[in-house]
């Protein structure tokens, strides 16, 4: 399953940012295989936030929620319509990734 970049609109796998993303980031292995094993609503603490954002990585409430990514050029700002219904859609569906991404993919969000 693809989620876009709200920014950008490029396609991110649901599974790369579930499980390999992180391994992007200046962690080490052993502590990126940590933050895997965490509980989706521990993922994206302020300590992962800032590694992520250090790759070009900003989250919604979820990794799933990819409002700007690597691919991002300079300058680039999310799509304020695409921001607010990817927000509200995290919302509604609060613990439930799975059907998110779906969601998302259905909707090229």
């Amino acid at each position: 399953m693809d989620v876009h970049c709200t920014s950008c609109g490029e396609p991110w796998d649901v599974d790369h940012l579930r499980h390999d993303a992180i391994f992007e980031t200046d962690l080490s292995a052993e502590e990126a295989e940590s933050w895997r094993t965490l509980p989706s609503d521990q993922r994206l603490s302020p300590r992962y936030r800032v590694r992520f954002d250090a790759v070009g990585w900003e989250f919604g409430d979820t990794v799933i929620n990819v409002i700007r990514c690597p691919c991002c050029p300079a300058g680039a700002s999310p799509d304020p319509e695409r921001l607010a219904t990817k927000r509200a859609l995290e919302q509604m569906f609060g613990s439930d990734e799975d059907g998110l991404a779906a969601t998302y993919e259905d909707y090229k969000l």
